[in-house]
């Protein structure tokens, strides 16, 4: 009943965390004006928080950052539907820098 996805995901040894791409159909906002949740520029989705302990270089993609992808892609189609992102989570705004001083 959803749409179907193919992802990429790039990882490099020593270079975590891996980061994931969605291929086809891209990405997109409910509307011109309503940016896409819990992405990351690209967008790329956000699925764990980089400085916890969610993941590591020891543990499996296939046990995480897959099931994690299916998830997200879940919750974006909810957020379709809904206008609700309902996938918790917490995603950190950018900082913003002052200029001059």
């Amino acid at each position: 009943m959803s749409q179907e996805y193919q992802i990429r995901v790039e990882y490099k040894v020593d270079d975590p965390p891996p980061r994931v791409w969605v291929v086809s159909p891209p990405l997109i906002g409910r509307s011109e004006n309503e940016p896409i949740p819990h992405v990351y520029p690209g967008p790329r989705p956000c699925l764990f928080l980089p400085l916890s302990d969610e993941w590591a270089p020891d543990r499996f993609i296939a046990d995480t950052i897959i099931p994690w992808t299916s998830l997200w892609l879940y919750y974006y189609e909810v957020w379709h539907a809904t206008g609700e992102w309902v996938g918790g989570g917490v995603h950190p705004k950018p900082k913003k820098v002052k200029l001059g001083s």
